[in-house]
């Protein structure tokens, strides 16, 4: 897995915060607050090679996969998840066709013999 900017990690955040809540500003969830205010306080050195801000950083890009997948997630869910499918539909989504009924009258065994 190759290893993310500590900006671009931020700016995923961000990206995903203003995604989810299209509604309103996400400038005001208690979210924002939180992952700006980790930012200040542990800004990454680059001059430094520290675990704590690998560590730090690692959680970020995390977090940043979480929000990213359960976005997907939504997305496909609304697509496909569309109830119960008759026998036809499915067949006709993987590319499938039945045979065709054909309307007979009912008649017996015994009646079709003597005919």
């Amino acid at each position: 897995m190759a290893t993310k900017s500590a900006l671009s990690v931020y700016k995923g955040l961000l990206r995903e915060l203003s995604i989810n809540n299209s509604k309103f500003s996400y400038r005001s969830l208690p979210i924002y607050l939180k992952i700006k205010d980790e930012y200040r306080r542990h800004r990454p050195i680059t001059a430094k090679h520290c675990k704590p801000n690998d560590e730090i950083l690692f959680v970020a890009s995390t977090y940043l996969s979480y929000l990213e997948s359960a976005r997907k997630r939504k997305i496909i869910q609304s697509i496909y998840s569309k109830g119960e499918r008759s026998v036809q539909q499915a067949a006709n989504i993987v590319g499938l066709a039945l045979p065709e009924i054909i309307d007979r009258p009912y008649s017996p065994i015994d009646q079709r013999s003597q005919q």
